[in-house]
């Protein structure tokens, strides 16, 4: 970082760099929206950089270059590109055509293009032109290659068409369905693998969220894949494409339609071992698998399609990703300790500049799972960056869930008044949203903690007010059953903190395989 900080105070002394901005994101005919989308950063202060009101500093410039997919070295050649104008200071007109000669027309004019602002966008222009035309030229090659062979197979993959498919996507994404399909149809074949690898990854980015919108752009790779000249890639692609369907399927609940869209996956990627590129992160069709063997309770296939995953991880990114979804699966079958030990890994291994969403599921997953081993201070340590991660990338619910484990972390260090008021908090939150077995879960805490205070009473009204709502909600009957058994004790006075702590360790294993069976303690 320090040496990209003293790289841009030497570009920011030397040339305009608000020109250099300009230059690259118009050659990629991208618009200041396109790339606000893509970098997360504010249309406003994106034109405040291009016109040099301001200067972006060299984290926010490296999320810019990244998002157009552009080096940093990138900025030296386009400051070079702005000195040869300047120097030239002479106009010209532009070749339209695609005739031979025409890309050396193309690079001999924008050369003699003089160097003020709006000079430099007319040559961006120019030099998207040239781009154009270079597409142009390598379509007429692989036809007259593919002519000469029978069936060709187009040019091999290169790493650029990943950000020839982001740009084609930034300004596709907002059309209607019927307009990008047509994007894809005329975008050129050389790029469709990229193009189905961006889907796909989009799918998954929008599974979370709306997993209908993921479904409808994993359905686009498809159409994307289809395109692929060579046979063996475009196989390969298909089932790479199927995967993040079946994904959106599982996240959407639709467990049939899920294991179905993999099962189309399948064959169409033992189909693609024969390619002869491997451009694609693959671990990424077994890691979705596993997320649907996770959901169907098929724990010990999911663990080895993790595994497998892990040891075929191309990018760190990717790995975090994977070993992120071990912990969770251990976390779902009772294992703490173990992702307790994957989640300090990642912790001590993810960089700070990872995706900030990232880092809030670390940091809030490691303290929410050592405080359920009763590690309060190890927790309590972790807490104020999960906190301050959670304003900033988590969203509402997330923050609820961040509030949830600083209750019980709270209570169990012995602020017990301050605990059980933020316990008390989530519950109703929970109970608002309908989200029912989650409230079920906050209640026991909250009953663990009251009958450790001797306060009958409060756990009497908390058992005669959890039994009614989950009735209503969507809480499976072995569940139920613990619950009203807990009511029927409180009624009783015969709660204790066994029993309290007996029904609770059994709905946080239950929550994620129903059919286990509920246990009446003697």
């Amino acid at each position: 970082m320090a040496k990209r900080k003293k790289v841009l105070d030497q570009q920011v002394d030397t040339y305009p760099l608000g020109r250099v901005l300009t230059l690259l994101r118009t050659t990629l005919d991208l618009t200041q929206s396109d790339v606000a989308r893509l970098s997360k950063v504010k249309r406003a202060s994106i034109s405040e950089y291009e016109r040099g009101v301001t200067t972006p500093d060299a984290s926010t410039l490296g999320r810019l270059l990244g998002a157009m997919g552009f080096r940093w070295s990138a900025l030296d050649f386009g400051a070079w590109f702005i000195e040869r104008l300047t120097n030239e200071c002479s106009t010209g007109e532009t070749p339209h055509s695609a005739e031979p000669g025409a890309l050396a027309d193309v690079v001999t004019e924008a050369v003699k293009l003089a160097a003020d602002a709006a000079a430099v966008s007319r040559a961006a222009a120019r030099v998207g032109s040239l781009a154009k035309l270079l597409q142009a030229e390598d379509r007429r090659a692989t036809r007259s290659s593919e002519a000469c062979a029978g069936e060709g197979t187009g040019r091999e993959p290169v790493p650029e068409d990943r950000t020839v498919a982001r740009a084609l996507w930034a300004r596709a994404a907002t059309l209607s369905r019927r307009r990008q399909e047509e994007a894809l149809r005329n975008a050129p074949r050389e790029v469709s693998w990229a193009l189905c690898e961006f889907l796909c990854l989009e799918s998954h980015r929008l599974c979370a969220d709306d997993p209908l919108r993921a479904a409808s752009v994993a359905e686009l790779g498809l159409l994307a894949a289809s395109r692929v000249g060579d046979e063996a890639w475009s196989a390969k692609l298909q089932g790479f494409a199927w995967a993040p369907v079946g994904n959106a399927h599982r996240a959407h609940g639709d467990l049939g339609d899920a294991d179905s869209a993999f099962k189309s996956a399948d064959p169409l990627w033992e189909a693609g071992t024969t390619a002869r590129w491997r451009m694609l992160e693959e671990g990424f069709f077994f890691f979705l698998k596993a997320s649907l063997r996770r959901a169907q309770r098929r724990f010990d296939e999911a663990a080895d399609l993790l595994e497998h995953a892990i040891r075929i991880a191309k990018s760190q990114k990717f790995r975090i990703q994977v070993l992120g979804s071990k912990a969770k699966l251990l976390e779902e079958t009772g294992d703490l300790e173990q992702a307790v030990s994957i989640l300090r890994e990642l912790k001590a291994t993810t960089p700070q500049d990872e995706e900030g969403r990232i880092l809030l599921w670390i940091r809030h997953n490691l303290a929410d799972n050592l405080s359920k081993l009763d590690r309060f201070e190890e927790a309590a340590a972790l807490l104020p960056e999960a906190r301050t991660l959670g304003v900033k990338y988590g969203g509402e619910l997330n923050l609820i869930r961040v509030r949830w484990t600083e209750g019980r972390v709270a209570a169990g260090l012995g602020r017990v008044e301050e605990g059980l008021a933020a316990l008390t908090r989530v519950r109703g939150e929970f109970a608002t949203r309908g989200l029912g077995y989650d409230t079920a879960l906050v209640s026991l805490e909250l009953a663990f903690f009251y009958t450790s205070e001797g306060r009958t009473d409060e756990v009497k009204t908390l058992a005669r007010h959890m039994v009614p709502i989950f009735q209503s909600q969507d809480v499976h009957r072995e569940a139920l059953a613990a619950l009203t058994l807990f009511r029927q004790a409180a009624e009783r006075d015969h709660v204790t903190v066994e029993l309290c702590e007996d029904i609770l360790n059994y709905l946080r294993k239950a929550r994620h395989n129903p059919d286990l069976k509920f246990e009446r303690p003697a």
